[in-house]
């Protein structure tokens, strides 16, 4: 019994001291780590903060040029004629006859005739009609000799009033019946004149439907024909680019360029815009400007260089690119579009800085985009500043720059480096 409680005596003691033992561990760790933080404070060396320098950053750039000519407001469409209509007659008949101009598909002037219809039925009313009229004309002379003999008769008492009534009588009947004569020649006239048909227009034929033995009713087409001296172009137009043609509402007939392309060269017509549409497009929001051109036949070729068939004419349904010239705007300069930041700032290399290069930021007002350049308007532009086409992910006003430009003329080349040593 007395061993069993030494053991446990023992054991107590043996737990105490291992408990002793690690608590001094711990405190020589403690001790160690703040002797070893208060001389290495001590010790350490001192590093005083300098600035870093910030890094040159390489920009493209070009020189900004004023605008001296006409906004190019720019329109696509197709050439169409100014006028095209179907040719028909107002009453059926067989054709007798067609112009040359539409069997050949060439050209005619105003009040042409192009078609002439079986008339037979007709001149043959109209023959009888003038007959009839003749000779109700002549019976009307005899019947005027007729009654002044009768009146003098009368006068003497030779005969009877009964028998100058008659033939008083017999006057207003023939006139009656040369009035009626001469509205059925007027109308046998019309009748007649209905089976020719006029050019209403000088033009050209585009195609026929008909030829020379075949009957038509009133109506049907005959031919179609178009003015080959008068072609447009039907442009839709945006209204900010509308705003900047000048005179556009006011009838002032604005200048043009039409191009077309034909067996891969290009030919050039001068135009003018001839009308505006008085809407706007319900889908688009666009206004329908029509330009038409100068001289139809007037077409040169691009660079000289003509086809052997010569010079092709604006052809119907051709695709031509027009060009209406705007307004001449002062101060204005043309850039690429993607160097207008915002809308409203470009950037700018400027190197009249005392301390170098740097970027500058002004604001720019944009007045018109024609595809992947932009006009903007500048009000005071900084003296030997180059626009910066780079694209820059941070912008920061006075940031040092380099033009990749300058850095290629002022760093020799290899070989100007080995001509050197």
């Amino acid at each position: 019994m007395h061993e069993g409680k030494l053991k446990n005596i023992l054991g107590y003691i043996g737990v105490g001291l291992r408990e002793l033992f690690w608590v001094v561990v711990a405190g020589a760790v403690i001790f160690g780590g703040i002797t070893g933080f208060k001389y290495l404070g001590e010790n350490r060396e001192i590093v005083e903060a300098e600035p870093a320098p910030r890094p040159i950053t390489l920009v493209e750039t070009i020189e900004l040029k004023t605008f001296n000519a006409p906004l190019p407001i720019r329109g696509e469409g197709f050439i169409q004629p100014f006028r095209i209509a179907s040719l028909a007659g107002q009453v059926g008949g067989q054709v007798i006859k067609l112009h040359p101009a539409i069997t050949e598909r060439g050209v005619f002037k105003q009040g042409a005739i192009l078609v002439r219809l079986d008339d037979s039925a007709e001149r043959a009313s109209l023959t009888q009609t003038v007959a009839n009229i003749e000779g109700t004309q002549a019976r009307l002379d005899l019947n005027a000799i007729l009654l002044k003999r009768t009146e003098s008769l009368r006068a003497s008492g030779t005969t009877s009033q009964a028998a100058l009534d008659q033939v008083r009588s017999q006057k207003a009947e023939l006139a009656a019946s040369l009035n009626s004569l001469q509205a059925a020649k007027k109308s046998a006239e019309v009748s007649l004149n209905r089976k020719i048909v006029k050019a209403p227009f000088d033009g050209a034929v585009l195609s026929k439907s008909v030829e020379i033995g075949t009957v038509v009713t009133g109506g049907q087409s005959i031919a179609e024909i178009f003015t080959q001296d008068r072609m447009e172009i039907n442009v839709p137009v945006r209204e900010v680019d509308a705003a900047l043609i000048p005179g556009l509402f006011a009838g002032a007939a604005p200048t043009a360029t039409v191009t077309v392309e034909f067996a891969g060269k290009t030919f050039l017509w001068n135009a003018h815009v001839s009308r505006v549409a008085p809407n706007l497009d319900v889908r688009t929001r666009t206004l329908a400007v029509t330009v038409e051109l100068d001289d139809v036949a007037a077409a040169g070729a691009q660079g000289g260089e003509t086809l052997a068939s010569g010079a092709p004419p604006a052809m119907i349904n051709s695709f031509a690119k027009v060009v209406i010239q705007g307004i001449r705007p002062d101060g204005t300069y043309p850039i690429p579009s993607t160097a207008l930041h915002g809308g409203t700032h470009l950037w700018l290399f400027d190197p009249s800085n005392t301390k170098g290069s740097v970027l500058k930021i002004i604001k720019a007002e944009l007045i018109h985009v024609d595809g992947e350049t932009s006009y903007v308007k500048i009000k005071t532009l900084p003296t030997k500043s180059r626009l910066i086409t780079t694209a820059l992910s941070t912008a920061q006003e006075g940031m040092r720059l380099q033009d990749v430009r300058d850095k290629l003329v002022n760093t020799p080349t290899a070989l100007e480096q080995a001509v050197d040593e």
